[in-house]
């Protein structure tokens, strides 16, 4: 029995789970358990003695807990390893004008380095957003600084017109001005040769905001003392030259004497002279004539003639915003209407005066100088 005491110590203290020797013993379980079920239910050790060797099945099988437990006890425990702290930082947004002031109280994000964060962007009336300095979407270690720079819209324009008062004549082109909203502007009258300002309608100063702004320099000529509109007749006692304005150019057709002819204007000259206005642009002298009752029949034939084209046309007026236009029953005839500006017309007719000067027929039969319509490309 000394050596199966001897045996059993040296298999007690072998350890070792990658031993040859585990491995065999644990390959021979199933040996062990077929031996077993022929010996019967012996629980007796059996001593197998084959040259030399001793078998010894039940303190095998108790030495090979043994060494699990061993096992179990020699494990090192797990180390609890400290959670990282997470990092804070915050992202400031400045809104800032052109001029570095701001617009706005800045936002403030605070977060958990490496997270991702989102921000809706405001939104002004008055600015367009125009550029961002140091953009991100992370929080980052450091505390970051994103600026938002904004621009001032552009207001809406101030249009400048200049007209003869009294014959509606376009004198300068239309001057638009235009600037950012809040901006001033103060517009002055233009120096036209022949002409003085008497009027102007519409506010001259102020600042460019979200409305259109229209100003009419009203002038007359220089020589013209006084304007008058009338209406009355006259009979003409000689013939008379017909004038495309006072002091003007002489139109290729006149007047016979005895003719009865309605005057609707009388304009007075520093230069002592006296014109008065018999339709459209047309003037004779106030001279060799006398008033006279309406006649019963037509009173003047036509002073020019005209050539008429049909056309199929689109067009717009073009005078002055806000404003109105005459329209005539006829070249240089009477006002049967006005047309406001930005009115959409079609033209069914191009009439050519033997002046030269162009007139449209619009399509309820009325007639307007061309110079008022913008005509579609």
């Amino acid at each position: 029995m000394k050596f199966v005491d001897w045996l059993k110590q040296k298999l007690n203290t072998f350890v070792s789970p990658q031993s040859h020797g585990q491995l065999n013993r644990r390959g021979c379980r199933h040996d062990y358990h077929q031996r077993k079920r022929w010996q019967g239910r012996n629980s007796e050790p059996v001593e197998d003695v084959d040259d030399g060797k001793v078998d010894i099945q039940s303190e095998s099988v108790a030495s090979d807990s043994e060494s699990d437990d061993l096992l179990q006890q020699q494990k090192p425990a797990p180390v609890e390893v400290e959670p990282i702290p997470k990092i804070q930082s915050r992202v400031t947004f400045f809104y800032l004008d052109e001029d570095d002031n701001p617009i706005k109280e800045p936002d403030i994000l605070i977060g958990n380095s490496g997270e991702r964060f989102s921000i809706q962007l405001p939104s002004f009336d008055r600015y367009y957003l125009s550029a961002i300095e140091d953009f991100s979407t992370y929080f980052e270690d450091d505390d970051q600084e994103v600026t938002l720079r904004y621009a001032l819209k552009d207001g809406l324009p101030v249009l400048v017109y200049f007209l003869d008062i009294d014959t509606g004549k376009v004198l300068h082109h239309v001057r638009i001005l235009s600037d950012k909203l809040g901006k001033p502007y103060d517009v002055h009258a233009e120096d036209i040769p022949d002409y003085r300002v008497i009027n102007n309608t519409g506010q001259t100063y102020g600042y460019f905001d979200d409305r259109t702004h229209g100003i009419i320099f009203y002038y007359r000529r220089i020589n013209w003392q006084t304007v008058q509109p009338v209406e009355y007749y006259v009979r003409l006692k000689s013939d008379h030259d017909v004038f495309d304005e006072p002091s003007g150019k002489v139109l290729k057709t006149g007047l016979p004497a005895n003719v009865i002819a309605k005057i609707f204007a009388r304009i007075d000259t520093t230069d002592n002279q006296s014109w008065l206005n018999i339709g459209g642009f047309e003037w004779i002298q106030n001279d060799h004539l006398e008033p006279s009752d309406p006649p019963t029949n037509h009173l003047i034939p036509p002073i020019t003639k005209t050539s008429r084209n049909p056309v199929m046309l689109f067009g717009t007026i073009n005078f002055v915003a806000g404003q109105q236009i005459d329209v005539f029953d006829e070249p240089y005839g009477t006002t049967i209407g006005a047309l406001e500006d930005g009115s959409r017309v079609s033209i069914k007719a191009r009439i050519v005066d033997d002046q030269g000067l162009i007139w449209y027929e619009l399509a309820d039969q009325s007639i307007i100088f061309s110079e008022y319509v913008r005509i579609d490309e």
